[in-house]
């Protein structure tokens, strides 16, 4: 996998053409204006499902980009980034362990930003890492997801994912604690 790979373009249920491609380290500026939202939805939201407690600086926002690229260009990592109207509208990752006896497993995160929810990126992009994954290869995937999100755990049941874990009040957000769901799909 090349980063920028554009694996397809579909239309949004708002009529936007949305593009399903890999992250580019052209999404810099807008990966971390991005991340300054869901850090805002993060303090403001409390049904916020991206855990991003702390604002980035720009440093650790490349360092992350540049960190994944090369997790994409080594197979270590499956991307799905949606792009509408030249924007970056959410991204997916599947992480593969660099060890050998999990090179059939992968991790995944996902994040929608909150104008592009609700019209089907996060179905087609999700739908679009997996068919990834199984051709790179990967047979089971596992996410986390807080226990309040009901709408993402429709989604990631949807498409396969069942729960088979729950860790009780592992998320604390000003007091208030949430449990925390672990889901697997055998692709």
């Amino acid at each position: 996998m090349k980063s920028g790979q554009v694996y397809r373009r579909f239309t949004a249920k708002n009529g936007k053409l949305v593009t399903l491609r890999s992250i580019k380290w052209e999404d810099l500026d807008q990966a971390m204006a991005s991340a300054a939202e869901l850090f805002h939805e993060w303090e403001t939201d409390p049904e916020s499902g991206v855990p991003l407690s702390k604002m980035p600086t720009l440093e650790d926002e490349a360092r992350w980009l540049a960190d994944n690229l090369v997790m994409i260009e080594t197979g270590r990592q499956i991307s799905v980034a949606a792009e509408v109207d030249g924007k970056l509208a959410g991204n997916c990752q599947v992480n593969r362990p660099e060890n050998i006896v999990l090179e059939h497993y992968g991790r995944l995160g996902i994040g929608i930003f909150k104008e592009f929810r609700n019209i089907g990126i996060g179905h087609e992009i999700l739908k679009t890492a997996l068919d990834e994954c199984r051709k790179a290869g990967i047979t089971l995937i596992d996410l986390e997801v807080f226990a309040n999100n009901a709408r993402a755990i429709h989604l990631y049941e949807k498409l396969g994912f069942r729960e088979v874990g729950r860790t009780p009040k592992k998320i604390n957000r000003n007091g208030r604690f949430e449990d925390d769901i672990l889901m697997v799909v055998q692709l």
